[in-house]
């Protein structure tokens, strides 16, 4: 039973300090495991660019070292660049950027490669250096690409592009390929000399496109072992939704959807409470009356949509103008002052137009 009893306590013992050799292991582990030292910089440029061309270069200089680096050189000879950064905190992975933009030369070398090279030391005295490359492969004026499209859309519209690819060049082209990556197209094919290709395309606008749509086309091929390539964009404005007018009896039955709390008439502003009074007195009796109850609408649909021409017998009309001269109209004849003879007419024809607006459907 004594002996039993010992055995347990000294493998308990024994696992006991197993564990804790290896506790102490770990601790030292880490404590031995070395950090890093050093300096990084990444280097990008156009891929492809032709003679005369600028070639947009940015640099990214960054510490990515459990250092502080100081008196960071950053030197490239070919872009003229050599700066020095005084200080960069250590794991600062975002750094500091440097742009250029450099010209294609008729004698550069194909591809053009530009080298970048950086060198620091850090808090504890250890001496780093790193280099990249950035290659612009420079291309041949013997394809061109044009595209075509709107010049303006709204959000959710169907429309059409128009690619052409030429083969400007003395020689026949094969493995010519065209892509449009928003419009999920590419096509693959020869182009003999003097050939042009036409693609028509369809897109739809994306309901969340916002100010302006832009996209590009591209062409490239092998002619020679050289890369030839081209691209073409094309930038679409992006329109508001028109919104249809609403009647003026809407306008008088859903006062909640007023855009505005006031609105001015002949050259006397109204509440919003005072243009309801004024929608719902229009009567035959008084053209005045009847002119501004249409205005007041003419206005709100205004505001609510901006549609700025409808059509009205045959002709397209500008609201805006039509608007202007009833205010000036209503600002020599008040609301009430009941006009006769010519007067009259011009305030019932100003009333039609204005009544043909706010039930139209806006072009």
């Amino acid at each position: 039973m004594i002996n039993m009893i010992s055995v347990k306590k000294f493998t308990a013992l024994v696992a006991t300090i197993v564990l804790i050799g290896a506790s102490l292991a770990y601790v030292f582990a880490s404590q031995l495991q070395p950090a890093f030292h050093g300096v990084g910089v990444l280097k990008n440029a156009d891929s492809f660019a032709y003679t005369g061309d600028l070639v947009e270069y940015q640099i990214r200089v960054y510490n990515p070292s459990n250092y502080d680096l100081y008196n960071i050189n950053v030197t490239d000879p070919m872009l003229g660049l050599n700066d020095m950064i005084p200080f960069m905190a250590a794991t600062n992975t975002t750094g500091l950027t440097y742009t250029f933009y450099r010209e294609v030369l008729e004698d550069d070398p194909n591809p053009l490669i530009n080298e970048v090279y950086v060198e620091a030391v850090d808090s504890e005295g250890a001496y780093s250096s790193s280099s990249t490359q950035a290659i612009t492969i420079i291309t041949e004026r013997i394809i061109d690409i044009a595209k075509m499209g709107p010049d303006s859309a709204y959000q959710g519209e169907m429309i059409m592009y128009t690619i052409t690819v030429n083969n400007t060049g003395a020689v026949d082209l094969f493995g010519v390929v065209v892509e449009d990556e928003m419009l999920g197209f590419s096509w693959e094919g020869d182009l003999s000399e003097g050939e042009s290709n036409v693609f028509n395309l369809t897109y739809r606008v994306p309901c969340d496109a916002e100010e302006t749509l832009t996209n590009t086309a591209t062409v490239w091929c092998e002619l020679n072992e050289t890369m030839i390539y081209a691209e073409a964009l094309w930038t679409t404005e992006l329109l508001s939704p028109c919104i249809p007018p609403h009647s003026m009896g809407y306008w008088k039955n859903h006062p909640e959807e007023w855009p505005v709390e006031e609105v001015e008439i002949g050259n006397v502003t109204y509440t919003k409470e005072e243009a309801l009074v004024i929608l719902k007195e229009a009567n035959a009796k008084d053209a005045t009356r009847m002119l501004a109850a249409q205005l007041v609408a003419s206005k709100l649909n205004k505001v609510s949509n901006d549609c700025s021409t409808f059509c009205y017998c045959d002709e397209t009309v500008d609201i805006a103008e039509v608007i202007s001269d009833a205010d000036i109209f209503l600002g020599e004849h008040p609301i009430g002052s009941n006009p006769q003879d010519d007067d009259r007419q011009a305030a019932l024809q100003l009333k039609d137009i204005l009544d043909a607006y706010n039930n139209s459907e806006c072009d």
